[in-house]
């Protein structure tokens, strides 16, 4: 599109948000209809063992592939990788932060699958939804990891109580009624009585989600002892609630001493966390034209010894992807693309991609990665 008269729709309707400098960048990434692909691929309940460190692995290769990233916390199909607060990853530029995490883990997922589920094939492709949030100081960061962890232990909890009355020959229906109005005490009473179940001595994997971090070893990859410190990527399941943790790892995000303490404990604002998850919308009754371009893919064509100028193959694949991109979702009307890239049209009147129905604005984030994730996955 370079020097034609076309060229005006880039420069006068496209735009790109930069996050604010000196903020802290959090993406969020969230499994999409995985109550259905889990029991379409037999999940084991409430929490399956393999389907974790699938998503473990797929959050230490993110570590790998993107240094900025510091760390990462995650539970279930949920997880969030924490960029360092001077980061110039892509030009902080918002959609290329979404899309570039959101579209490798889930190429990684895939890749991965079999090395987690060898006996259990992909009867459908995975795809994750994301988004972005910035915060101002390591103060919110700490905030935001306690508040997924808070959710983690909530949901675990009523989770493993609620399996464990379906396994015993209650209904589902049964079952959340059952649980209705329970404290954390009556639901440890519950699984301590009824099943001998001691919920504290449940896997810290399932009870307290995974972090992944660079740690200062004094090790090899073989276990061996060697002299200078070096950093691994590492998995653990530490309480990121309490001071302990960061007390032991004040490197990875910075001296963390000014945390705020009130009466020696730590002072927790998880609403506040909250009011910084915004969501930007798309203006009502506008076209609404989503562009996919692949990162890389000049290394990606010589690795895989694409013919050149063109690889027919390549390109069918492309239009294959495309085709089930219309599949998918029913509100595109109209794909074009040639070479790593393809565009979609979207009517004035569209609901947002993922389904759910709006009246009057759709999430810009949800329109985007759910369009980025599903190109990548259907590649795949």
């Amino acid at each position: 599109m370079a020097n034609s008269k076309y060229e005006y729709v880039k420069r006068e309707f496209e735009f790109h948000r930069h996050l604010p400098a000196s903020n802290w960048i959090v993406v969020r990434i969230d499994g999409c209809h995985f109550h259905r692909f889990s029991e379409l691929h037999a999940f084991e309940k409430p929490n399956d063992d393999r389907a974790l460190r699938l998503m473990n692995a797929c959050a230490t290769s993110m570590l790998e592939k993107f240094p900025d990233i510091v760390i990462a916390y995650g539970v279930s199909d949920e997880y969030s990788f924490v960029f360092r607060e001077k980061t110039e990853f892509y030009k902080r530029r918002e959609s290329k932060n979404i899309s570039l995490c959101v579209s490798y883990f889930t190429i990684v997922y895939g890749m991965k699958w079999k090395d987690f589920f060898p006996n259990n094939d992909l009867k459908e492709p995975p795809y994750f939804d994301g988004r972005v949030v910035c915060y101002p100081n390591i103060n919110t960061i700490r905030d935001y990891l306690a508040w997924r962890q808070v959710d983690c232990h909530i949901n675990n909890q009523y989770n493993t109580c609620f399996w464990a009355l379906v396994k015993s020959g209650k209904t589902e229906k049964e079952a959340h009624q059952a649980l209705k109005g329970t404290s954390s005490k009556d639901k440890n009473k519950l699984l301590l009585q009824q099943f001998q179940v001691n919920y504290n001595d449940e896997p810290a994997m399932f009870r307290k989600g995974s972090t992944v971090y660079r740690d200062k070893v004094k090790t090899d990859d073989c276990g061996n002892p060697i002299k200078r410190t070096r950093e691994a990527i590492t998995v653990s399941n530490f309480d990121l609630i309490g001071p302990e943790f960061w007390e032991n790892h004040q490197y990875i995000l910075g001296e963390a001493s000014d945390y705020l303490c009130l009466g020696g404990k730590e002072k927790y604002g998880y609403e506040y966390v909250k009011k910084f998850d915004n969501i930007h919308r798309l203006p009502y009754s506008n076209w609404t034209i989503v562009r996919i371009s692949a990162c890389q893919f000049d290394q990606f064509s010589l690795i895989h010894s694409f013919d050149k100028p063109n690889d027919e193959t390549a390109l069918r694949l492309m239009n294959a992807c495309a085709s089930l991109m219309m599949e998918q979702f029913p509100d595109i009307i109209f794909g074009y693309g040639f070479d790593n890239e393809y565009r979609y049209d979207l009517p004035l009147e569209n609901s947002c991609v993922c389904m759910e129905k709006t009246t009057k604005k759709t999430d810009k984030n949800k329109i985007c990665v759910s369009a980025w994730h599903n190109f990548a996955s259907f590649h795949q």
